[in-house]
């Protein structure tokens, strides 16, 4: 699948029953997906299953997008945080086994700013090239140096230092003016 492919164009070949586009979204929003289940649900295996429903509901609602009423990444959102409530409730009526801890409350999060922050991120790393999206995957996900970066990749730390510039430069663009970022890249 091209990288250059537009979230919205690719929630259009979801509805149209294209697979292939499902999984490059599953691909650029699976983490945010499953670091909002950790932080509202407190749970791995409840925001696994957050991970599993909301790209269900992806599937399933992906003809009922309307991108003149939302981005792709604000859509996925809601969905997200709906379905984090409902499992919220569900685990709050089950009884509790001997041991377990008490869930967090969900009424939005402590910073429901912060979360969507961390969307338009994601939404703004898809939209960047794959090399500069990787060195800045490795760097800031998995908390790699640069050094350690060019030994994971092979790729000479000059190249990687020149990357991560010109990638923190073209996340910045993508962030501020999502328009200007897409006609660099097209």
């Amino acid at each position: 699948m091209e990288e250059s492919i537009e979230d919205e164009e690719l929630v259009h070949r979801v509805a149209q029953g294209d697979h292939r586009a499902l999984s490059e979204l599953y691909d650029r929003y699976s983490r945010p997906v499953f670091a909002t289940g950790i932080k509202s649900l407190g749970d791995a295996h409840l925001a696994e299953e957050l991970v599993q429903d909301a790209f269900t509901n992806v599937w399933q609602g992906a003809a009922s997008f309307d991108p003149s009423r939302a981005s792709f990444a604000t859509w996925l959102y809601r969905v997200t945080r709906n379905r984090a409530v409902d499992l919220a409730r569900r685990r709050r009526v089950r009884p509790q086994s001997a041991g377990e801890e008490r869930l967090l409350t969900l009424s939005g999060g402590p910073e429901p700013e912060a979360s969507v922050d961390g969307w338009d991120v994601a939404r703004a790393l898809s939209r960047i090239p794959e090399e500069h999206r990787e060195v800045l995957t490795l760097a800031y996900f998995e908390g790699l140096s640069q050094r350690e970066i060019s030994q994971r990749t092979g790729i000479p730390l000059g190249t990687i230092k020149s990357r991560t510039t010109a990638a923190l430069k073209r996340l910045r663009r993508s962030l501020v003016n999502p328009a200007a970022e897409e006609a660099q890249r097209g």
